[in-house]
């Protein structure tokens, strides 16, 4: 896990071992300004190298405050957040918890989103971009998963907001039933 050296420094560690996981954590040292630089979300390179030499079955790297989630396969190839709800909306969908088959995205999402969304009879709501507007179509329709490309995600039954740590726990809870990360991510 790459916490960026902002807000997931300060739990990521107790997170992984309440999970009973093994977890490497990089970038858990801010100085107060070092948050953000060359690591976490918005520099996967630094945790694609990371997983690939130390044999991770995968990577998750958080931005400074902890709201987006972005993740790295076991061969240190991106899962951005597209990938990340296609994941995520064929799983609720498969265990009858997909509120009306809708997963909620926005303007900037991957063409190859809606190919995986039509071949597996989900539906998708557009906004446009940001996760207010994703969060106000989901309140709208009651739907029950949204996010944004950049790994904003929204699972309604848990938070109204983007909660990074939150994603990632979904994210380790389906690993653990369903494979490794670049299974999961050739969805899309």
């Amino acid at each position: 896990a790459d916490c960026s050296n902002g807000a997931a420094s300060a739990t990521c560690d107790k997170l992984c071992r309440l999970l009973q996981g093994e977890a490497l954590i990089i970038n858990d040292h801010p100085n107060g300004i070092n948050i953000n630089e060359r690591c976490g979300s918005t520099h996967l390179d630094v945790l694609s190298e990371f997983t690939v030499s130390n044999q991770c079955d995968f990577g998750i790297a958080f931005d400074g405050d902890a709201d987006r989630m972005l993740a790295v396969d076991e061969n240190g190839e991106e899962v951005d957040g597209d990938k990340l709800m296609a994941v995520f909306a064929k799983h609720l969908m498969d265990e009858g918890k997909l509120k009306n088959n809708t997963l909620v995205c926005t303007t900037m999402s991957n063409l190859g989103l809606y190919e995986m969304a039509k071949q597996y009879g989900i539906n998708i709501k557009v906004t446009d971009v940001g996760d207010r507007y994703v969060l106000e179509e989901m309140l709208r329709g009651g739907y029950c998963l949204g996010g944004e490309a950049s790994g904003h995600i929204i699972f309604a039954a848990h938070a109204t907001t983007g909660d990074g740590q939150m994603a990632a726990v979904q994210l380790m809870k389906i690993m653990a039933k369903n494979g490794r990360m670049s299974e999961l991510a050739g969805l899309m």
